[in-house]
């Protein structure tokens, strides 16, 4: 078995009528042949070295097979097929979007180690390769830390159950240990820090086009408490103005609660001046699906951030939201409603501590019964 690399360019690439030219940025692909059945995939990268080494990586899985040395490629499922299966099993559990995305983002980086270790086959994934995986993961939080593995174990167990492994690497990876106040550790940018952010847009070596759109995205979140998803998928239609008075209706991807919710007016203009090329959608180009404009549009905030020295994650722009209108004396009951939660203690979870108002009716409950 042989595998073909070509390039699949850009409509912008200047060499689209060359497959192997290797010096642009576009996609390399993968194409090969076993037992009469074409496939044809990605290689996950522009570089044509790395996508050798891959297409060398499957012609040796296939060989080993033929030899005896593992199954036979028509028996055994590869790390790819048993991802596919997986989310299929996801989807037919009627999970939110939100979730899906989840297990999208944590099996996308799976399926990145594999390739980068050359594993072809999802039953040749050993616990020591997850100990390593797991090793360089970039979450700083143990709580994010420990939902990923959460979701690794599901997807291991799950091809143990369906008989794609013999075996499930994952059950025996350790504990991530999370302190018991990690789960509401909430940390809202200061507002030197968010200025520092949206200043450091300029600075990245991304397109205009696309400094425009992380910088009103990320405005958008902090001005309107939308989370990253709802943000990235907010249509045209969910901008409203009456006059010059915008506010923002939709519904919220995780939960379905409805978000009605009035944004500063230069931030609405702000909004209606991005250049996206799409009818629709303000972030979402129309060359990618929603999931992967989410997963575009995060990739670019952290360019952002480590542009601007700030260790930050696209979710405490919502936390500061939420904590500048505590701050401001806003009921935490109105601010549980601006952010979509189902419930007030939920809100309360997480940003007690925020709450002036409470606060200073408590003050005046105490003080009164000390006299």
């Amino acid at each position: 078995m042989h595998v073909i690399l070509y390039k699949r360019h850009k409509q912008s690439c200047p060499h689209q009528d060359d497959k192997t030219y290797r010096r642009c940025r576009c996609s390399v692909w993968l194409e090969y042949n076993v037992n009469g059945i074409q496939t044809r995939k990605s290689a996950r990268t522009f570089s044509w070295d790395t996508a050798q080494d891959k297409a060398r990586a499957i012609e040796q899985a296939h060989l080993d097979a033929e030899l005896g040395r593992g199954p036979a490629p028509a028996q055994a499922k590869t790390v790819e097929q048993a991802i596919a299966l997986f989310m299929d099993s996801k989807r037919g559990e009627d999970l939110s979007p939100n979730t899906l995305y989840k297990h999208t983002l944590t099996l996308n980086r799976l399926q990145g180690f594999c390739d980068t270790k050359g594993i072809y086959f999802a039953k040749d994934v050993t616990l020591a390769h997850l100990t390593a995986w797991r090793a360089v993961w970039p979450f700083e939080s143990p709580l994010a830390k420990r939902n990923n593995q959460e979701r690794v174990k599901s997807f291991f167990k799950f091809c143990y159950d369906a008989g794609v492994i013999p075996s499930n690497p994952a059950s025996q990876l350790s504990s991530i240990q999370v302190k018991a106040d990690e789960a509401t550790n909430v940390r809202p940018f200061e507002p030197k820090e968010y200025r520092a952010i949206i200043a450091a847009v300029e600075k990245t070596e991304l397109l205009a086009r696309n400094k425009a759109r992380v910088k009103a995205c990320m405005q958008l979140q902090r001005w309107s408490g939308l989370s990253l998803v709802d943000a990235v998928c907010m249509s045209k239609e969910e901008l409203q103005q009456t006059r010059n008075v915008f506010r923002i209706r939709t519904q919220r991807r995780k939960t379905g609660a409805h978000i009605n919710n009035v944004i500063p007016s230069w931030l609405g203009k702000e909004l209606l001046k991005v250049k996206n090329g799409n009818p629709t959608y303000f972030f979402i180009s129309g060359e990618a699906t929603p999931k992967g404009a989410v997963s575009t549009i995060d990739k670019m905030y952290r360019q952002v951030f480590e542009k601007a020295g700030i260790a930050g994650t696209s979710h405490m722009f919502r936390h500061t939201f939420s904590v500048e209108l505590l701050k401001a004396g806003v009921d935490i009951r109105k601010v549980s409603r601006a952010l979509g939660h189902s419930s007030v203690t939920i809100t309360e979870r997480y940003y007690a501590k925020w709450n002036k108002a409470q606060q200073d009716i408590l003050d005046g409950d105490l003080a009164k019964a000390w006299k």
